[in-house]
């Protein structure tokens, strides 16, 4: 019984690695000043906030 919890834990510990790995991928910073969208200039204040911007917070709306 021990070893199939102690199975169920060891993929459950790799699943959320897995998903912090993905999780930062996202969160890494990026050089962009523009709106991929839009094209407009990202205010340095959403920058300073969410350095992985790619977008304005207008057009980052209409995605969710």
């Amino acid at each position: 019984m021990a070893d199939e919890a102690d199975k169920a834990d060891k993929i459950i510990e790799e699943s959320l690695e897995l998903a912090i790995k993905q999780n930062q991928a996202k969160l890494k910073p990026n050089n962009l000043t523009h709106c991929c969208d839009c094209g407009l200039e990202i205010p340095k204040a959403r920058k300073l906030a969410m350095p992985s911007a790619k977008r304005c917070v207008e057009c980052q709306g209409y995605i969710k």
